[in-house]
């Protein structure tokens, strides 16, 4: 039996890539849930593939929702990997969560021989961390439930709050660095100034001195 070896990355972070390996005779369902455990995301989300010139043009759906489903769209539970392989160097698009918009791009790198004891669809090749999985979904909405400090009431899903409270983290760090800055340079205007003074205070009394002086003289 073929095994398909693809190569996934996204499309923001091109350093960011996984290899996975999967029989011709799986699913795009199959493909879905390995693509998102290879990147450590959930499968709370609706997504689709479509199948792609050399461009990343997008053409047929695969979609997950059989609500999906219309004329020219397939289910990913009924469509076989093999029957969207029209050349060596096949491309896909993966699109996931419609409101955080993940873009991944899905190359079909080789074919490699069926390993008997292996477990299919696996990834076989991880190079560089997955960016977290909401904080790009919610970084507008993030700024604003922190500053109002209602982050831990709204967020529920652990890797949000995480991401929240990563993203919280940063926020005071800027603003405690900005303080240090605006006190220190108080402090050092205040003992420049304190200088000053004294320096003044110096020559109004030399000056006082010449002046009586002079008048003795």
């Amino acid at each position: 039996m073929a095994i398909y070896k693809f190569r996934i990355t996204f499309e923001d972070y091109e350093d960011i890539s996984r290899d996975i390996e999967i029989k011709s005779s799986q699913t795009f369902f199959d493909f879905f849930q390995i693509i998102l455990q290879s990147i450590s995301f959930d499968a709370k989300h609706a997504g689709a593939f479509f199948s792609s010139d050399d461009y990343w043009s997008k053409g047929s759906e695969i979609t997950l929702l059989e609500e999906d489903v219309e004329p020219g769209v397939k289910l990913m539970k009924t469509t076989k990997i093999a029957s969207f392989i029209e050349q060596p160097n096949q491309r896909f698009v993966f699109l996931y969560d419609k409101e955080a918009c993940w873009s991944l791009f899905i190359e079909l790198i080789k074919l490699v021989p069926e390993d008997v004891k292996a477990t299919y669809p696996r990834c076989i090749k991880s190079l560089g961390t997955a960016p977290k999985q909401y904080k790009q979904k919610l970084i507008a909405k993030l700024k604003e439930e922190v500053e109002n400090g209602t982050a831990d009431e709204k967020i529920v899903d652990d890797e949000v709050y995480k991401a929240i409270a990563d993203e919280k983290l940063v926020f005071d760090e800027e603003e405690e660095t900005s303080l240090h800055e605006d006190e220190s340079d108080l402090v050092e205007k205040g003992e420049d100034d304190e200088h000053e003074e004294e320096h003044e205070g110096d020559e109004e009394h030399h000056e006082d001195e010449e002046h009586e002086g002079g008048e003795a003289w």
